[in-house]
């Protein structure tokens, strides 16, 4: 029997960033653990995850470093009383070291209760032959697929039924994606890895459905079996591309009614059959020749898709669900902003907005990287843009993505392709896609060849056609009001239109501000206005009523950290939510502008105001025109920063370095030090390791721990105010400085949890003269020895990974801890 009572629950993180995860999983996680708070809740979170916001919100004896696996969560699971644990917040791995747990019989030796989801529900959406078993006794339309052990048995099933298949790993021990083979060649090579990294050497094998179209519906069911659509979505890409690599819309776009209602009744069924109590996302395969749907995965657990159907309807999803896990049912709970109705957590969301993601890539950075788009996903992160037309939300999508990460998704000219090149390209998907698509327009191409050239629907054709004949009218007629207010109307930049023109941002913008074109901010709510909302979350389109209210407070604008990308990753994310905890903190209104679907940042109870918009210099100022904030803060030196200082706005920069600690220069240990007015203060003494790991302590001997006191105090008193990191190369018993930084982005999380201060806020008080908040150095516990690790992309890539990468090419980072 399991308990009654349930009072202290243990909640399993994801992990490091990695491709495939980005913060989304912290994002919820975070929204979880304040609602198990406020529910009266002891709550513990483990992770390894060296960039952990959530872990942040929890004292040391409730945030649990370590390593991920079965041995190590069954000893934490017997040396502590937990009633319940919530595995939905760490994706498939988690799900897989649940199926192991069980296994061992841990959940029934110590009366443990699943929240979220049950072993049998996890056991029945993981495995796929299970899945099709359930879906074909409700009469759900599935794919077959057959479990195999052996290669043989694998070549003789695809030679009967024919190529291209999928090939996935059964239970697989890391987070792996179907991968589609085209010929016996390529299928033998995935095989050899594919039975390597399934704990039960199998792999499931069906036949490929590639070029149906992907639709993507998230549902939420309760404890008495009442089911809610939040999200419908359409993937631009058909099946053959991961759904994370495709842009994705939400309305969705191009479905019938009839259609529409089949999937939706569909999903909604799945989450009754499978007893879903939570959050639920559902995968399907369309085909619009017959109308014929496939299921072809089921996801009870949170992840990019649920992040973005919470982000683009307003709905908080992590909220309702952890209370769902809790006894409560939708009728029961209230949702925060709406101010009327008796049921509020039941108002399926209606849109008047089109909201879309879309995806970004490092290609640049990884130069021996194939770039052509797969059931392997190989973006590193995306960006999220509102609209109110198609258009609209496209081509802010496209100004969302900055310029050094547009260079990278068009690693082409696509202007200087040769005809047989781009046709390739068309064929073949490619990163940075829509550029191809938009140059093959501009050549003539026809809606119906590029149709069957990329099995991509026709409406998204008709919709480029129309952002190319607004280009083209652009082109013809300078400086005219009347096309101007049209091109903004559908989505058209300032900086798009001043190259367009030939001329420069501000002559464009001045031209919009003469002739009275100036954008509205609308509010992003789940109610499209029905019911009257306390609006904190808003996006700007051009029509004529303003939604947002503007307060007469002491205001901090804030630049958020964009779509995730190598380098920065989350770390910049963490960075920027003890921002805005410290500007809150000291009295201001927050106000933030992001664009990162899977951004903690953006979460509606963080910043007083948000602003999802593309951060450009033309947003920023539109923003900044209207708030009027006392302050606007980046973290550190980057090109929208020099931007907006160029166009006359004052920034307020931390003084920290927005990539990584200089990797040419040598170190074997880093001391973090603080300036602040005359005084000068060690906060802590890192080793720094030939791998770019960092350590701490540091554990150098007395004599050198006192000369590296006295060299950094010499060094400091350089500086500016702020926090920097001395690093010297020892020689001997001599000690050499090799360089005074500002403080890594990358290294900060680390440095904070290590040394049990709060960088972040130091850095904001110096910034903003609050000189007298210097906080107080606490000490960490004796005998913990804590590294930092740095993950990369590389085998998600399928590319060799250098001896000593450069960890400024790292996606993510792991701590791992030790007793010394």
């Amino acid at each position: 029997m399991a308990r009654t009572k349930l009072q202290k629950i243990l909640i399993i993180g994801s992990g490091p960033n990695e491709i495939g995860v980005d913060t989304e999983l912290e994002t919820a996680t975070l929204q979880t653990i304040q609602v198990l708070h406020e529910a009266g809740k002891e709550v513990t979170f483990v992770s390894n995850n060296a960039n952990s916001v959530a872990g942040d919100y929890l004292d040391p004896d409730h945030f649990i470093i370590s390593d991920l696996d079965a041995n190590s969560l069954i000893n934490l699971l017997r040396n502590n009383d937990f009633d319940g644990l919530i595995p939905t917040l760490g994706g498939t791995p988690t799900f897989q070291l649940l199926h192991q747990l069980d296994e061992a019989g841990i959940f029934e030796q110590l009366n443990i209760r699943i929240l979220g989801v049950s072993l049998k529900t996890i056991a029945n959406t993981q495995n796929p032959e299970a899945l099709n078993r359930i879906l074909q006794n409700i009469h759900e339309p599935y794919i077959p697929t057959n479990i195999l052990n052996e290669t043989n048995e694998v070549l003789k099933f695809v030679r009967r039924i024919g190529y291209p298949v999928i090939v996935k790993p059964v239970a697989a021990i890391s987070n792996n994606n179907r991968v589609r083979c085209e010929n016996e060649h390529q299928l033998k090579q995935i095989l050899a890895s594919a039975f390597r990294i399934s704990t039960t050497h199998q792999v499931a094998v069906e036949k490929s459905i590639v070029g149906f179209k992907e639709i993507e519906m998230t549902v939420i069911r309760d404890n008495e079996n009442t089911r809610m659509l939040i999200c419908a979505a359409e993937d631009f890409n058909p099946v053959g591309v991961h759904a994370g690599d495709s842009i994705v819309f939400t309305p969705t776009q191009t479905l019938t009614d009839q259609e529409f209602q089949a999937i939706r009744s569909s999903a909604l069924r799945i989450a009754q059959e499978f007893k879903i109590r939570g959050i639920c996302h559902v995968q399907f395969a369309l085909n619009q020749s017959t109308g014929n749907y496939y299921v072809i995965r089921v996801n009870p657990y949170f992840d990019r898709t649920t992040a973005f159907a919470a982000r683009a309807t307003g709905y908080p999803v992590a909220l309702v669900c952890t209370q769902i896990s809790l006894g409560k049912n939708l009728r029961n709970i209230t949702i925060p902003g709406l101010r009327q109705h008796d049921s509020l957590a039941l108002i399926e969301p209606t849109l008047d907005h089109i909201a879309v993601r879309f995806p970004t890539f490092s290609f640049a950075s990884f130069a021996n990287a194939n770039q052509e788009l797969n059931t392997r996903m190989k973006s590193t992160g995306a960006v999220i843009a509102f609209g109110r037309s198609t258009e609209e939300s496209i081509l802010k999508a496209i100004r969302s993505v900055d310029s050094t990460t547009t260079s990278e998704q068009a690693a082409l000219d696509e202007s200087r392709l040769n005809e047989g090149q781009l046709i390739n390209v068309l064929v073949h998907p490619t990163a940075g896609e829509v550029f191809y698509l938009l140059e093959a327009i501009r050549r003539g191409y026809q809606v119906e060849e590029l149709a069957e050239l990329t099995k991509i629907d026709a409406f998204y054709f008709y919709k480029l056609i129309h952002i190319v004949q607004i280009e083209k009218t652009l082109r013809k007629n300078l400086f005219d009001a009347s096309v101007l207010r049209k091109a903004k109307f559908y989505g058209y930049g300032d900086s798009q239109i001043a190259q367009l023109w030939k001329s420069s941002d501000e002559k464009v913008r001045k031209f919009r501000e003469k002739n009275q074109i100036r954008p509205t901010f609308k509010g992003i709510e789940p109610t499209a206005g029905e019911f009257p909302y306390n609006n904190r979350s808003y996006y700007t389109t051009y029509e004529t009523e303003n939604e947002s209210q503007i307060s007469e407070k002491p205001k901090v604008f804030i630049l958020g950290t964009a779509n995730n990308q190598v380098g920065t990753n989350a770390a910049a994310e963490y960075v920027t939510v003890h921002m805005i905890q410290t500007c809150r903190d000291l009295g201001f209104e927050t106000i933030l502008i992001n664009n990162n679907p899977n951004a903690i940042s953006i979460l509606p109870r963080l910043a007083d105001k948000l602003y999802i918009e593309p951060l450009t210099v033309e947003n920023c100022l539109n923003i900044i025109n209207s708030e009027q904030p006392d302050y606007v803060i980046a973290q550190g030196k980057w090109q929208i920063v020099n931007d907006l200082s160029a166009a006359g706005v004052k920034i307020t920069q931390l003084p920290l370095s927005r990539t990584s600690r200089a990797e040419n220069v040598e170190s074997n240990y880093l001391v973090v030090a603080e300036k602040n007015g005359d005084k000068q203060r060690n906060l802590g003494c890192f080793y720094t390791a030939a791998d770019a790991s960092l350590h701490f302590p540091s554990m150098a001997s007395k004599q050198i721990a006192t000369k590296l006191q006295h060299i950094t105090q010499s060094e400091i008193r350089k500086q500016d105010e702020g926090i920097y990191s001395v690093m010297f190369k020892q020689e001997g018993s001599h000690l050499i400085v090799t360089g005074t930084i500002p403080l890594a982005v990358q290294d900060i999380p680390f440095m904070t949890y290590a040394l049990n201060y709060d960088l972040v806020a130091d850095m904001v008080k110096l910034s903003l003269n609050y000189s007298d908040c210097e906080s107080k150095l606490k000490l960490t516990s004796a005998g913990t020895q804590l590294k930092l690790e740095h993950v990369f992309p590389y085998e998600q890539l399928q590319i060799p990974q250098p001896q000593n990468a450069p960890f400024s090419l790292a996606i993510g980072a792991k701590i791992t801890r030790t007793q010394q």
